[in-house]
């Protein structure tokens, strides 16, 4: 299955590339529903990561603090993707803040900084910190 998941990922990233949005989520979202069935959370966190970037980019926010905060969980259980967590989390605050709830995504947006801080990812540190709802 993980061959499935992998080619669904690429059809997405193609989609993505080539400026059809609708496409790549569609793509992204059934790589993380096969990712799930397959018992493979990583892969399912990384489609649902994309899934919600998509959605705050469509202005579907609600749906991607919710796709957000569900990959944010299960890299947390996970605990062996650092920068997939840090990602995640910074969608998260991403999401929080566009829904004007910027109070709440301050420790989203320290704890991202931190976790890109820790694995030397400087610029995804330094955008956290900078963003002025930080």
């Amino acid at each position: 299955m993980s061959g499935a998941i992998e080619a669904l990922i690429r059809q997405a990233e193609a989609f993505r590339a080539h400026g059809s949005p609708g496409e790549a989520r569609a793509s992204y979202a059934a790589a993380a529903d096969l990712s799930r069935a397959a018992a493979d959370p990583l892969r399912e966190a990384h489609a649902l990561r994309h899934v919600s970037d998509l959605d705050r980019a469509a202005g579907d926010v609600g749906d991607a603090l919710a796709v957000a905060e569900r990959a944010v969980s299960l890299y947390r259980t996970q605990g062996s993707d650092a920068l997939g967590l840090a990602n995640a989390l910074r969608l998260k605050a991403l999401a929080l803040v566009a829904l004007g709830h910027a109070e709440a995504a301050r420790p989203v947006w320290a704890e991202a900084a931190d976790r890109y801080a820790a694995i030397g990812v400087t610029p995804g540190a330094t955008e956290c910190r900078a963003h002025p709802d930080a």
